[in-house]
């Protein structure tokens, strides 16, 4: 196809090159690649600003293409703005346009976005988002066609004299439109959930855009067509950024069992005050701790009845559930997760610098004519990569979260210890008890000497027989066994609740395992889209482009010495044909141009 449009360049610029003869052109000393070329018995003609007599086109339009059969080029609320030049007088359309200060013969008439989701039928604004907060500088219409064969036209993020406006960071661009993927999938009887399992939406959002092509049809005429910043046409093209946003319940499978875990820890501390097992592991642990000082004396001194209690717990779960409700992402800004609402958003520029450092340092600007640069195995590749880790960093940081908030655990206890002590072999006597408390978090209980415990003896001022013994022999094992609660109290009611509540420090294996299904059905949906060829993204959508990919097909048939540029295609399902969808943003056209006398013989007919 470039091909042909070459050698119909190269006649085209023959037949001009003779026809400018024919009409007379001066002889000076300007050379064959000068802006004007002369002979002097035939007049001149001249190529500078004070040119007239070439004729000259410009169109700028936001959004045309077709979606679902409905062609929005002709929809009139979707049009743009367009000026043609007869080489004398300029015409504009649509009427409301506006003349653009310091543009001759410049011409400007925004998109009205609110009009055209009004002129949409509604299965097509289900599919296709225009924002209404998207401000005349996000839709902006720019055309302008001198008499001199000078033509331009812009559209998108553009300056008020219809230039490309790069004021802005990529967070502070407004959205422009978004493309509903599984509404325009379900209308051509491909369920999403058939077509991408896991997955119920999926959508394409594209950022500003901007479209702006420059085109002088008289030096061209002379000189040949030289495209670039120093040749004779120009085109140029923003996109701030595309993001892909998926819904799946698997992102909702994986909250809903970590939320499962806090709701079953909750419930583990709230069941302390009445765990039997709790309490009786306290009971074992004074024992076992007291029995140890009493020692050699346990002939004359035991332990009666132990009671336990109070013993409450309380645990602060609202900032481990405020973050397993936040969106969380990778350093690099690839991956925003949603918890809230299940949705995935991959931002693609960020998604390309990663696959390709150092290449994408524009973002998704700078790239050759036709590039489609999520086709590629590498950038799915790198996806997973990024949502494997984002997944598992998550992961982690709720595990470290369960950590800090068990250890947190506000704990109470309490406990009564009854002591009795005996002569020889006389029956053993009650003499007294020791109470005693421990208070802190769980994880203050758990190190030694880190919690507020009380404990103290009360004995009974008629011990009768063993009141010598009590008072004597027995007084410095008594006080020893104060002090022994008093150190070891808390390590006791700690390790009790511990052996609880331990195993929620992580979350279970079968809730990690909900991430492998996250991952699974993006890296599918990403393969189906992007490498199958469901969707085709393309950037600096051109036709006959100089350089880069062949041009979109449907551009084949634009007329010779057209010449269009797109910031953004969307196509999806190609194959079908004009059932499917395809959408050019920030489109810009010039040309064809022609001399007075390719005028004169039906050339630029309508113009």
């Amino acid at each position: 196809m470039t091909r042909r449009r070459g050698v119909r360049l190269a006649i085209a610029s023959a037949v001009a090159a003779c026809a400018l003869l024919l009409q007379g052109v001066g002889l000076t000393n300007a050379s064959w690649t000068d802006p004007e070329w002369d002979q002097a018995l035939l007049g001149t003609t001249d190529c500078g600003p004070a040119a007239t007599g070439v004729a000259s086109r410009g169109e700028g339009r936001v959004l045309s293409g077709a979606i679902l059969g409905a062609n929005l080029d002709t929809l009139l609320a979707a049009r743009g703005v367009s000026v043609t030049n007869n080489g004398a007088r300029d015409l504009h359309a649509p009427a409301s346009a506006q003349p653009v200060a310091g543009s001759p013969q410049g011409w400007a008439d925004p998109l009205n976005v609110a009009l055209l989701n009004d002129a949409l039928a509604l299965e097509l604004t289900s599919a296709l988002q225009l924002p209404l907060a998207a401000g005349s500088g996000a839709a902006g219409q720019f055309s302008q066609a001198e008499n001199r064969g000078h033509a331009a036209a812009a559209s998108g993020y553009l300056t008020s004299s219809g230039g490309i406006n790069l004021d802005g960071a990529p967070a502070g661009y407004p959205n422009l439109a978004k493309l509903q993927l599984s509404q325009v999938l379900g209308s051509l009887n491909h369920q999403v959930g058939t077509l991408l399992p896991g997955i119920t939406d999926v959508s394409l959002t594209a950022g500003a855009v901007a479209g702006r092509a420059d085109l002088d049809a008289c030096d061209a005429a002379w000189t040949g067509l030289r495209s670039g910043a120093s040749g004779n046409l120009s085109r140029d093209y923003l996109t701030s950024h595309v993001s892909l946003d998926v819904t799946s319940p698997t992102v909702g499978a994986l909250v809903t069992g970590v939320t499962n875990t806090v709701t079953t820890l909750e419930t583990a501390v709230n069941g302390i005050a009445g765990n039997a097992g709790v309490t009786n592991a306290i009971a074992t642990g004074v024992t076992g701790l007291l029995n140890g000082l009493i020692g050699g004396n346990s002939g004359s001194l035991s332990l009666g009845n132990i009671t336990v209690g109070p013993v409450t717990a309380t645990v602060n779960t609202a900032p481990l559930r405020t973050f397993i409700a936040a969106p969380f992402g990778d350093p690099g800004g690839i991956l925003t997760v949603r918890p809230g609402n299940g949705t995935i958003s991959v931002n693609t520029t960020a998604l390309l610098a990663a696959a390709y450092p150092g290449s994408y340092g524009n973002g998704l600007n700078g790239l050759a004519p036709n590039t489609n640069p999520l086709a590629d195995p590498a950038v799915l590749t790198t996806l997973t990569n990024v949502l494997t880790q984002t997944l598992s960093a998550w992961i982690a940081s709720i595990n470290t979260m369960l950590t800090q908030t068990i250890n947190g655990v506000a704990v109470n206890a309490a406990v009564v210890i009854d002591l009795r002590a005996k002569i020889l072999i006389t029956p053993w006597i009650h003499i007294g008890t020791i109470q005693a408390s421990t208070s802190g978090t769980l994880a203050q209980l758990l190190t030694p000497g880190n919690t507020s415990t009380t404990a103290s003896i009360t004995l009974l001022k008629d011990l009768g027989l063993v009141a010598d013994l009590v008072n004597g022999l027995l007084k410095p094992v008594l006080n020893s066994l104060v002090t022994g609660l008093i150190g070891g109290l808390g390590g006791v009611v700690g390790n009790a609740i511990e052996a609880v509540l331990g195993t929620l420090r992580v979350l279970p294996v079968a809730v990690s395992a909900l991430a492998t299904p996250i991952i699974t059905a993006v890296t599918t949906l990403y393969n189906r889209l992007f490498i199958s060829g469901i969707v085709a993204l393309t950037v600096n959508a051109q036709n006959d482009p100089f350089t880069g990919g062949p041009e979109p097909p449907e551009w084949a048939a634009l007329p010779a010495g057209r010449y269009d540029v797109a910031a953004l295609r969307i196509g999806v399902l190609d194959a079908v044909g004009g059932l499917g969808v395809r959408l050019y943003l920030g489109r810009a056209s010039v040309g064809p141009g022609c001399t007075a006398a390719q005028v004169a013989s039906g050339g630029c007919a309508g113009y």
